[in-house]
């Protein structure tokens, strides 16, 4: 691993050549790096670049376009360098043009879902004329970039950088891969390259293929830290609880200590495991050393609206507000803040407001079709969850969204495809596992939903027992539990019936009562008295008390007809 001395120097360099091609978002993550890295005593020799001949024949124009590409005058920036002959020069060029294009088209293409049901189920047909003209002028940026190369010109990773994206913009990505790697051969440190080239893959086992290979053939590449980055990203972003990216991360964490982009990774692995408390722990810790720090802090609010707490969301959207009230993150924050509160439909005004800011902005999509979904518009909350997986389809929670409306529009076979999707990027949540149970159930396939009800049971804790043992046990859903017992007896699987309504009665003592717990209880009362067990019978049905009336009917009279059997 490189030293700390030369990650300076690195990083430093980096950040000076990002920014100077205006690429503000990987040249202010170097400048973090840089600025998170354990201190050391040794004095900095800043490093003086010096400018080949295409560059000092490109300087001055090339400085009067960055002024007006900062000033976000694309189209006149890249006609300031219409004779630009230095990498770096043509980059800035047609990127500028590349940001046009996607300003122009942006205005030009719907940024909302239209709720109406003809506009889900015939889709746009005023884009096709848009999406043309777009193929077209981003298939001459393409053709501009290569022919840069294709003269001889001196390799630019910017430009390969620029092809990757439009390549993945157009869904071609073993093209962009191919784009984005060369990028890298050439300028590793560029972050944005990182994750466009993460972007490019649809399953964990598609990114591990590839880094396995370009450990193989890249070895160079394999070994720069910037590598690891990579690595512990791809595991958090594809939900993967490997022993590898507590390793890694610590790695880095030794090497970066006050890094708060490593802390964020950390705070995510522990909200996609569902771990909330130390999640927010992590990220209270981020907000006291950074506290203007708005990135991430839409996520921080998505777990806060789960755990349901209210009074700090509401503090959250206020501090939100004073730093920028126009950032994506901040709209999601109050929109989060009228979700709880039950506000719909405000709720949904500043998702949209933060789409306006950030057409990307994936969180806005999904929760957006949450909302629609609480206000029975599945037409609307389906095309918010298109949306948001044709942005990022490693997004879980937005597949699931999409199972949820159509199970709620009882297309249970559209519903089990979409849950599928999700429990192939999710598989360790019980939820996922649930739903596709529910689904099975539903459509009278009861052994797919016994497997897929004893693998959410599996993942919620409880430990398999030999048959003649009792069931030790972790706290466990009742719901998983009862519905494992009722499927059970439906096959006319009565062993295995009694086990799981045993084990789900056994949850009072960690759920408390609930519908579950006393649907088993009664269930159990029941089967002793089948089986003249009278005087468990009796235990079991005269502490019966919650349900509904015709349970309580049956528990008093399960339990006089025990205490008769036993006085005889």
């Amino acid at each position: 691993m490189t030293d700390v001395k030369e990650l300076r120097l690195r990083l430093y360099e980096a950040s000076v050549a990002l920014s100077n091609v205006n690429l503000v978002y990987a040249a202010k993550w170097c400048a973090e790096a840089l600025n998170g890295l354990a201190p050391i005593s040794d004095p900095f020799d800043y490093p003086n670049p010096q400018l080949d001949d295409d560059e000092k024949h490109d300087q001055f124009s090339f400085m009067l376009a960055k002024t007006y590409f900062s000033c976000k005058e694309f189209d006149r920036a890249a006609y300031t360098l219409k004779d630009a002959r230095s990498g770096n020069a043509v980059f800035l060029r047609l990127y500028a043009v590349y940001l046009s294009i996607d300003k122009k088209t942006s205005g030009e293409k719907s940024g909302f879902v239209n709720v109406s049901k003809e506009s889900v189920g015939n889709g746009a047909e005023n884009g096709v004329d848009v999406e043309g003209e777009l193929d077209d002028k981003l298939g001459k940026v393409v053709s501009e970039a290569e022919q840069y190369h294709a003269n001889g010109s001196k390799p630019n990773g910017f430009l390969h950088y620029l092809v990757g994206m439009i390549y993945a913009k157009k869904k071609k990505f073993k093209l962009a891969q191919a784009s984005l790697l060369l990028s890298l051969l050439i300028f590793p440190y560029n972050w944005s390259c990182w994750q466009e080239l993460l972007s490019t893959f649809t399953g964990f086992d598609e990114a591990m293929i590839f880094v396995d290979q370009l450990r193989t053939t890249r070895p160079q590449l394999a070994n720069n830290f910037m590598f690891l980055f990579f690595e512990i990203v791809m595991l958090q972003e594809f939900y993967q609880r490997l022993p590898q990216f507590t390793e890694k991360l610590a790695a880095l964490l030794e090497m970066f200590p006050t890094f708060t982009f490593l802390k964020v990774q950390k705070f995510l692995a522990a909200y996609h495991g569902l771990d909330y408390f130390q999640a927010e722990s992590i990220f209270d810790e981020i907000l006291m050393t950074d506290p203007m720090r708005l990135d991430d802090l839409d996520t921080y609010s998505n777990m806060l609206y789960v755990m349901e707490k209210k009074s700090k969301l509401s503090f959250l959207a206020q501090f939100a507000s004073q730093i920028d009230k126009f950032r994506s993150e901040t709209c999601c924050i109050i929109a989060n803040y009228h979700s709880m509160k039950g506000e719909h439909d405000k709720s949904i005004m500043y998702y949209k407001r933060a789409l306006t800011l950030n057409k990307n902005c994936l969180s806005a999509w999904t929760l957006m079709g949450h909302e629609f979904v609480e206000l029975k518009n599945s037409h609307a909350a389906i095309e918010s969850y298109r949306r948001a997986v044709d942005i990022n389809a490693k997004d879980f929670r937005a597949w699931y969204g999409l199972g949820q409306t159509y199970e709620v529009l009882d297309m249970h076979l559209y519903a089990l495809y979409y849950y599928q999707r999700a429990t192939n990027l999710q598989p360790t949540d019980k939820r996922m596992w649930q739903a596709i149970g529910n689904c099975y159930e539903k459509i009278d396939k009861l052994e797919e939903a016994l497997r897929s009800f004893e693998k959410a049971f599996a993942i919620d804790g409880l430990s398999r027992a030999s048959e003649d043992q009792s069931d030790e046990y972790l706290s466990v859903e009742p719901h998983i539990c009862y519905k494992l017992a009722t499927i059970s007896e439906k096959l006319g699987r009565s062993k295995e019936t009694y086990r799981y309504m045993r084990i789900c009665f056994e949850q009072e003592f960690d759920w408390g009562i609930t519908d579950e717990t006393s649907k088993a209880r009664l269930w159990l009362a029941r089967n002793a008295l089948e089986n003249r067990r009278y005087e468990e019978a009796y235990e079991l049905a005269k502490e019966f008390s919650l349900n509904n009336a015709h349970d309580v009917g049956e528990a008093r009279s399960i339990a006089k007809e025990a205490r008769s059997r036993m006085a005889k």
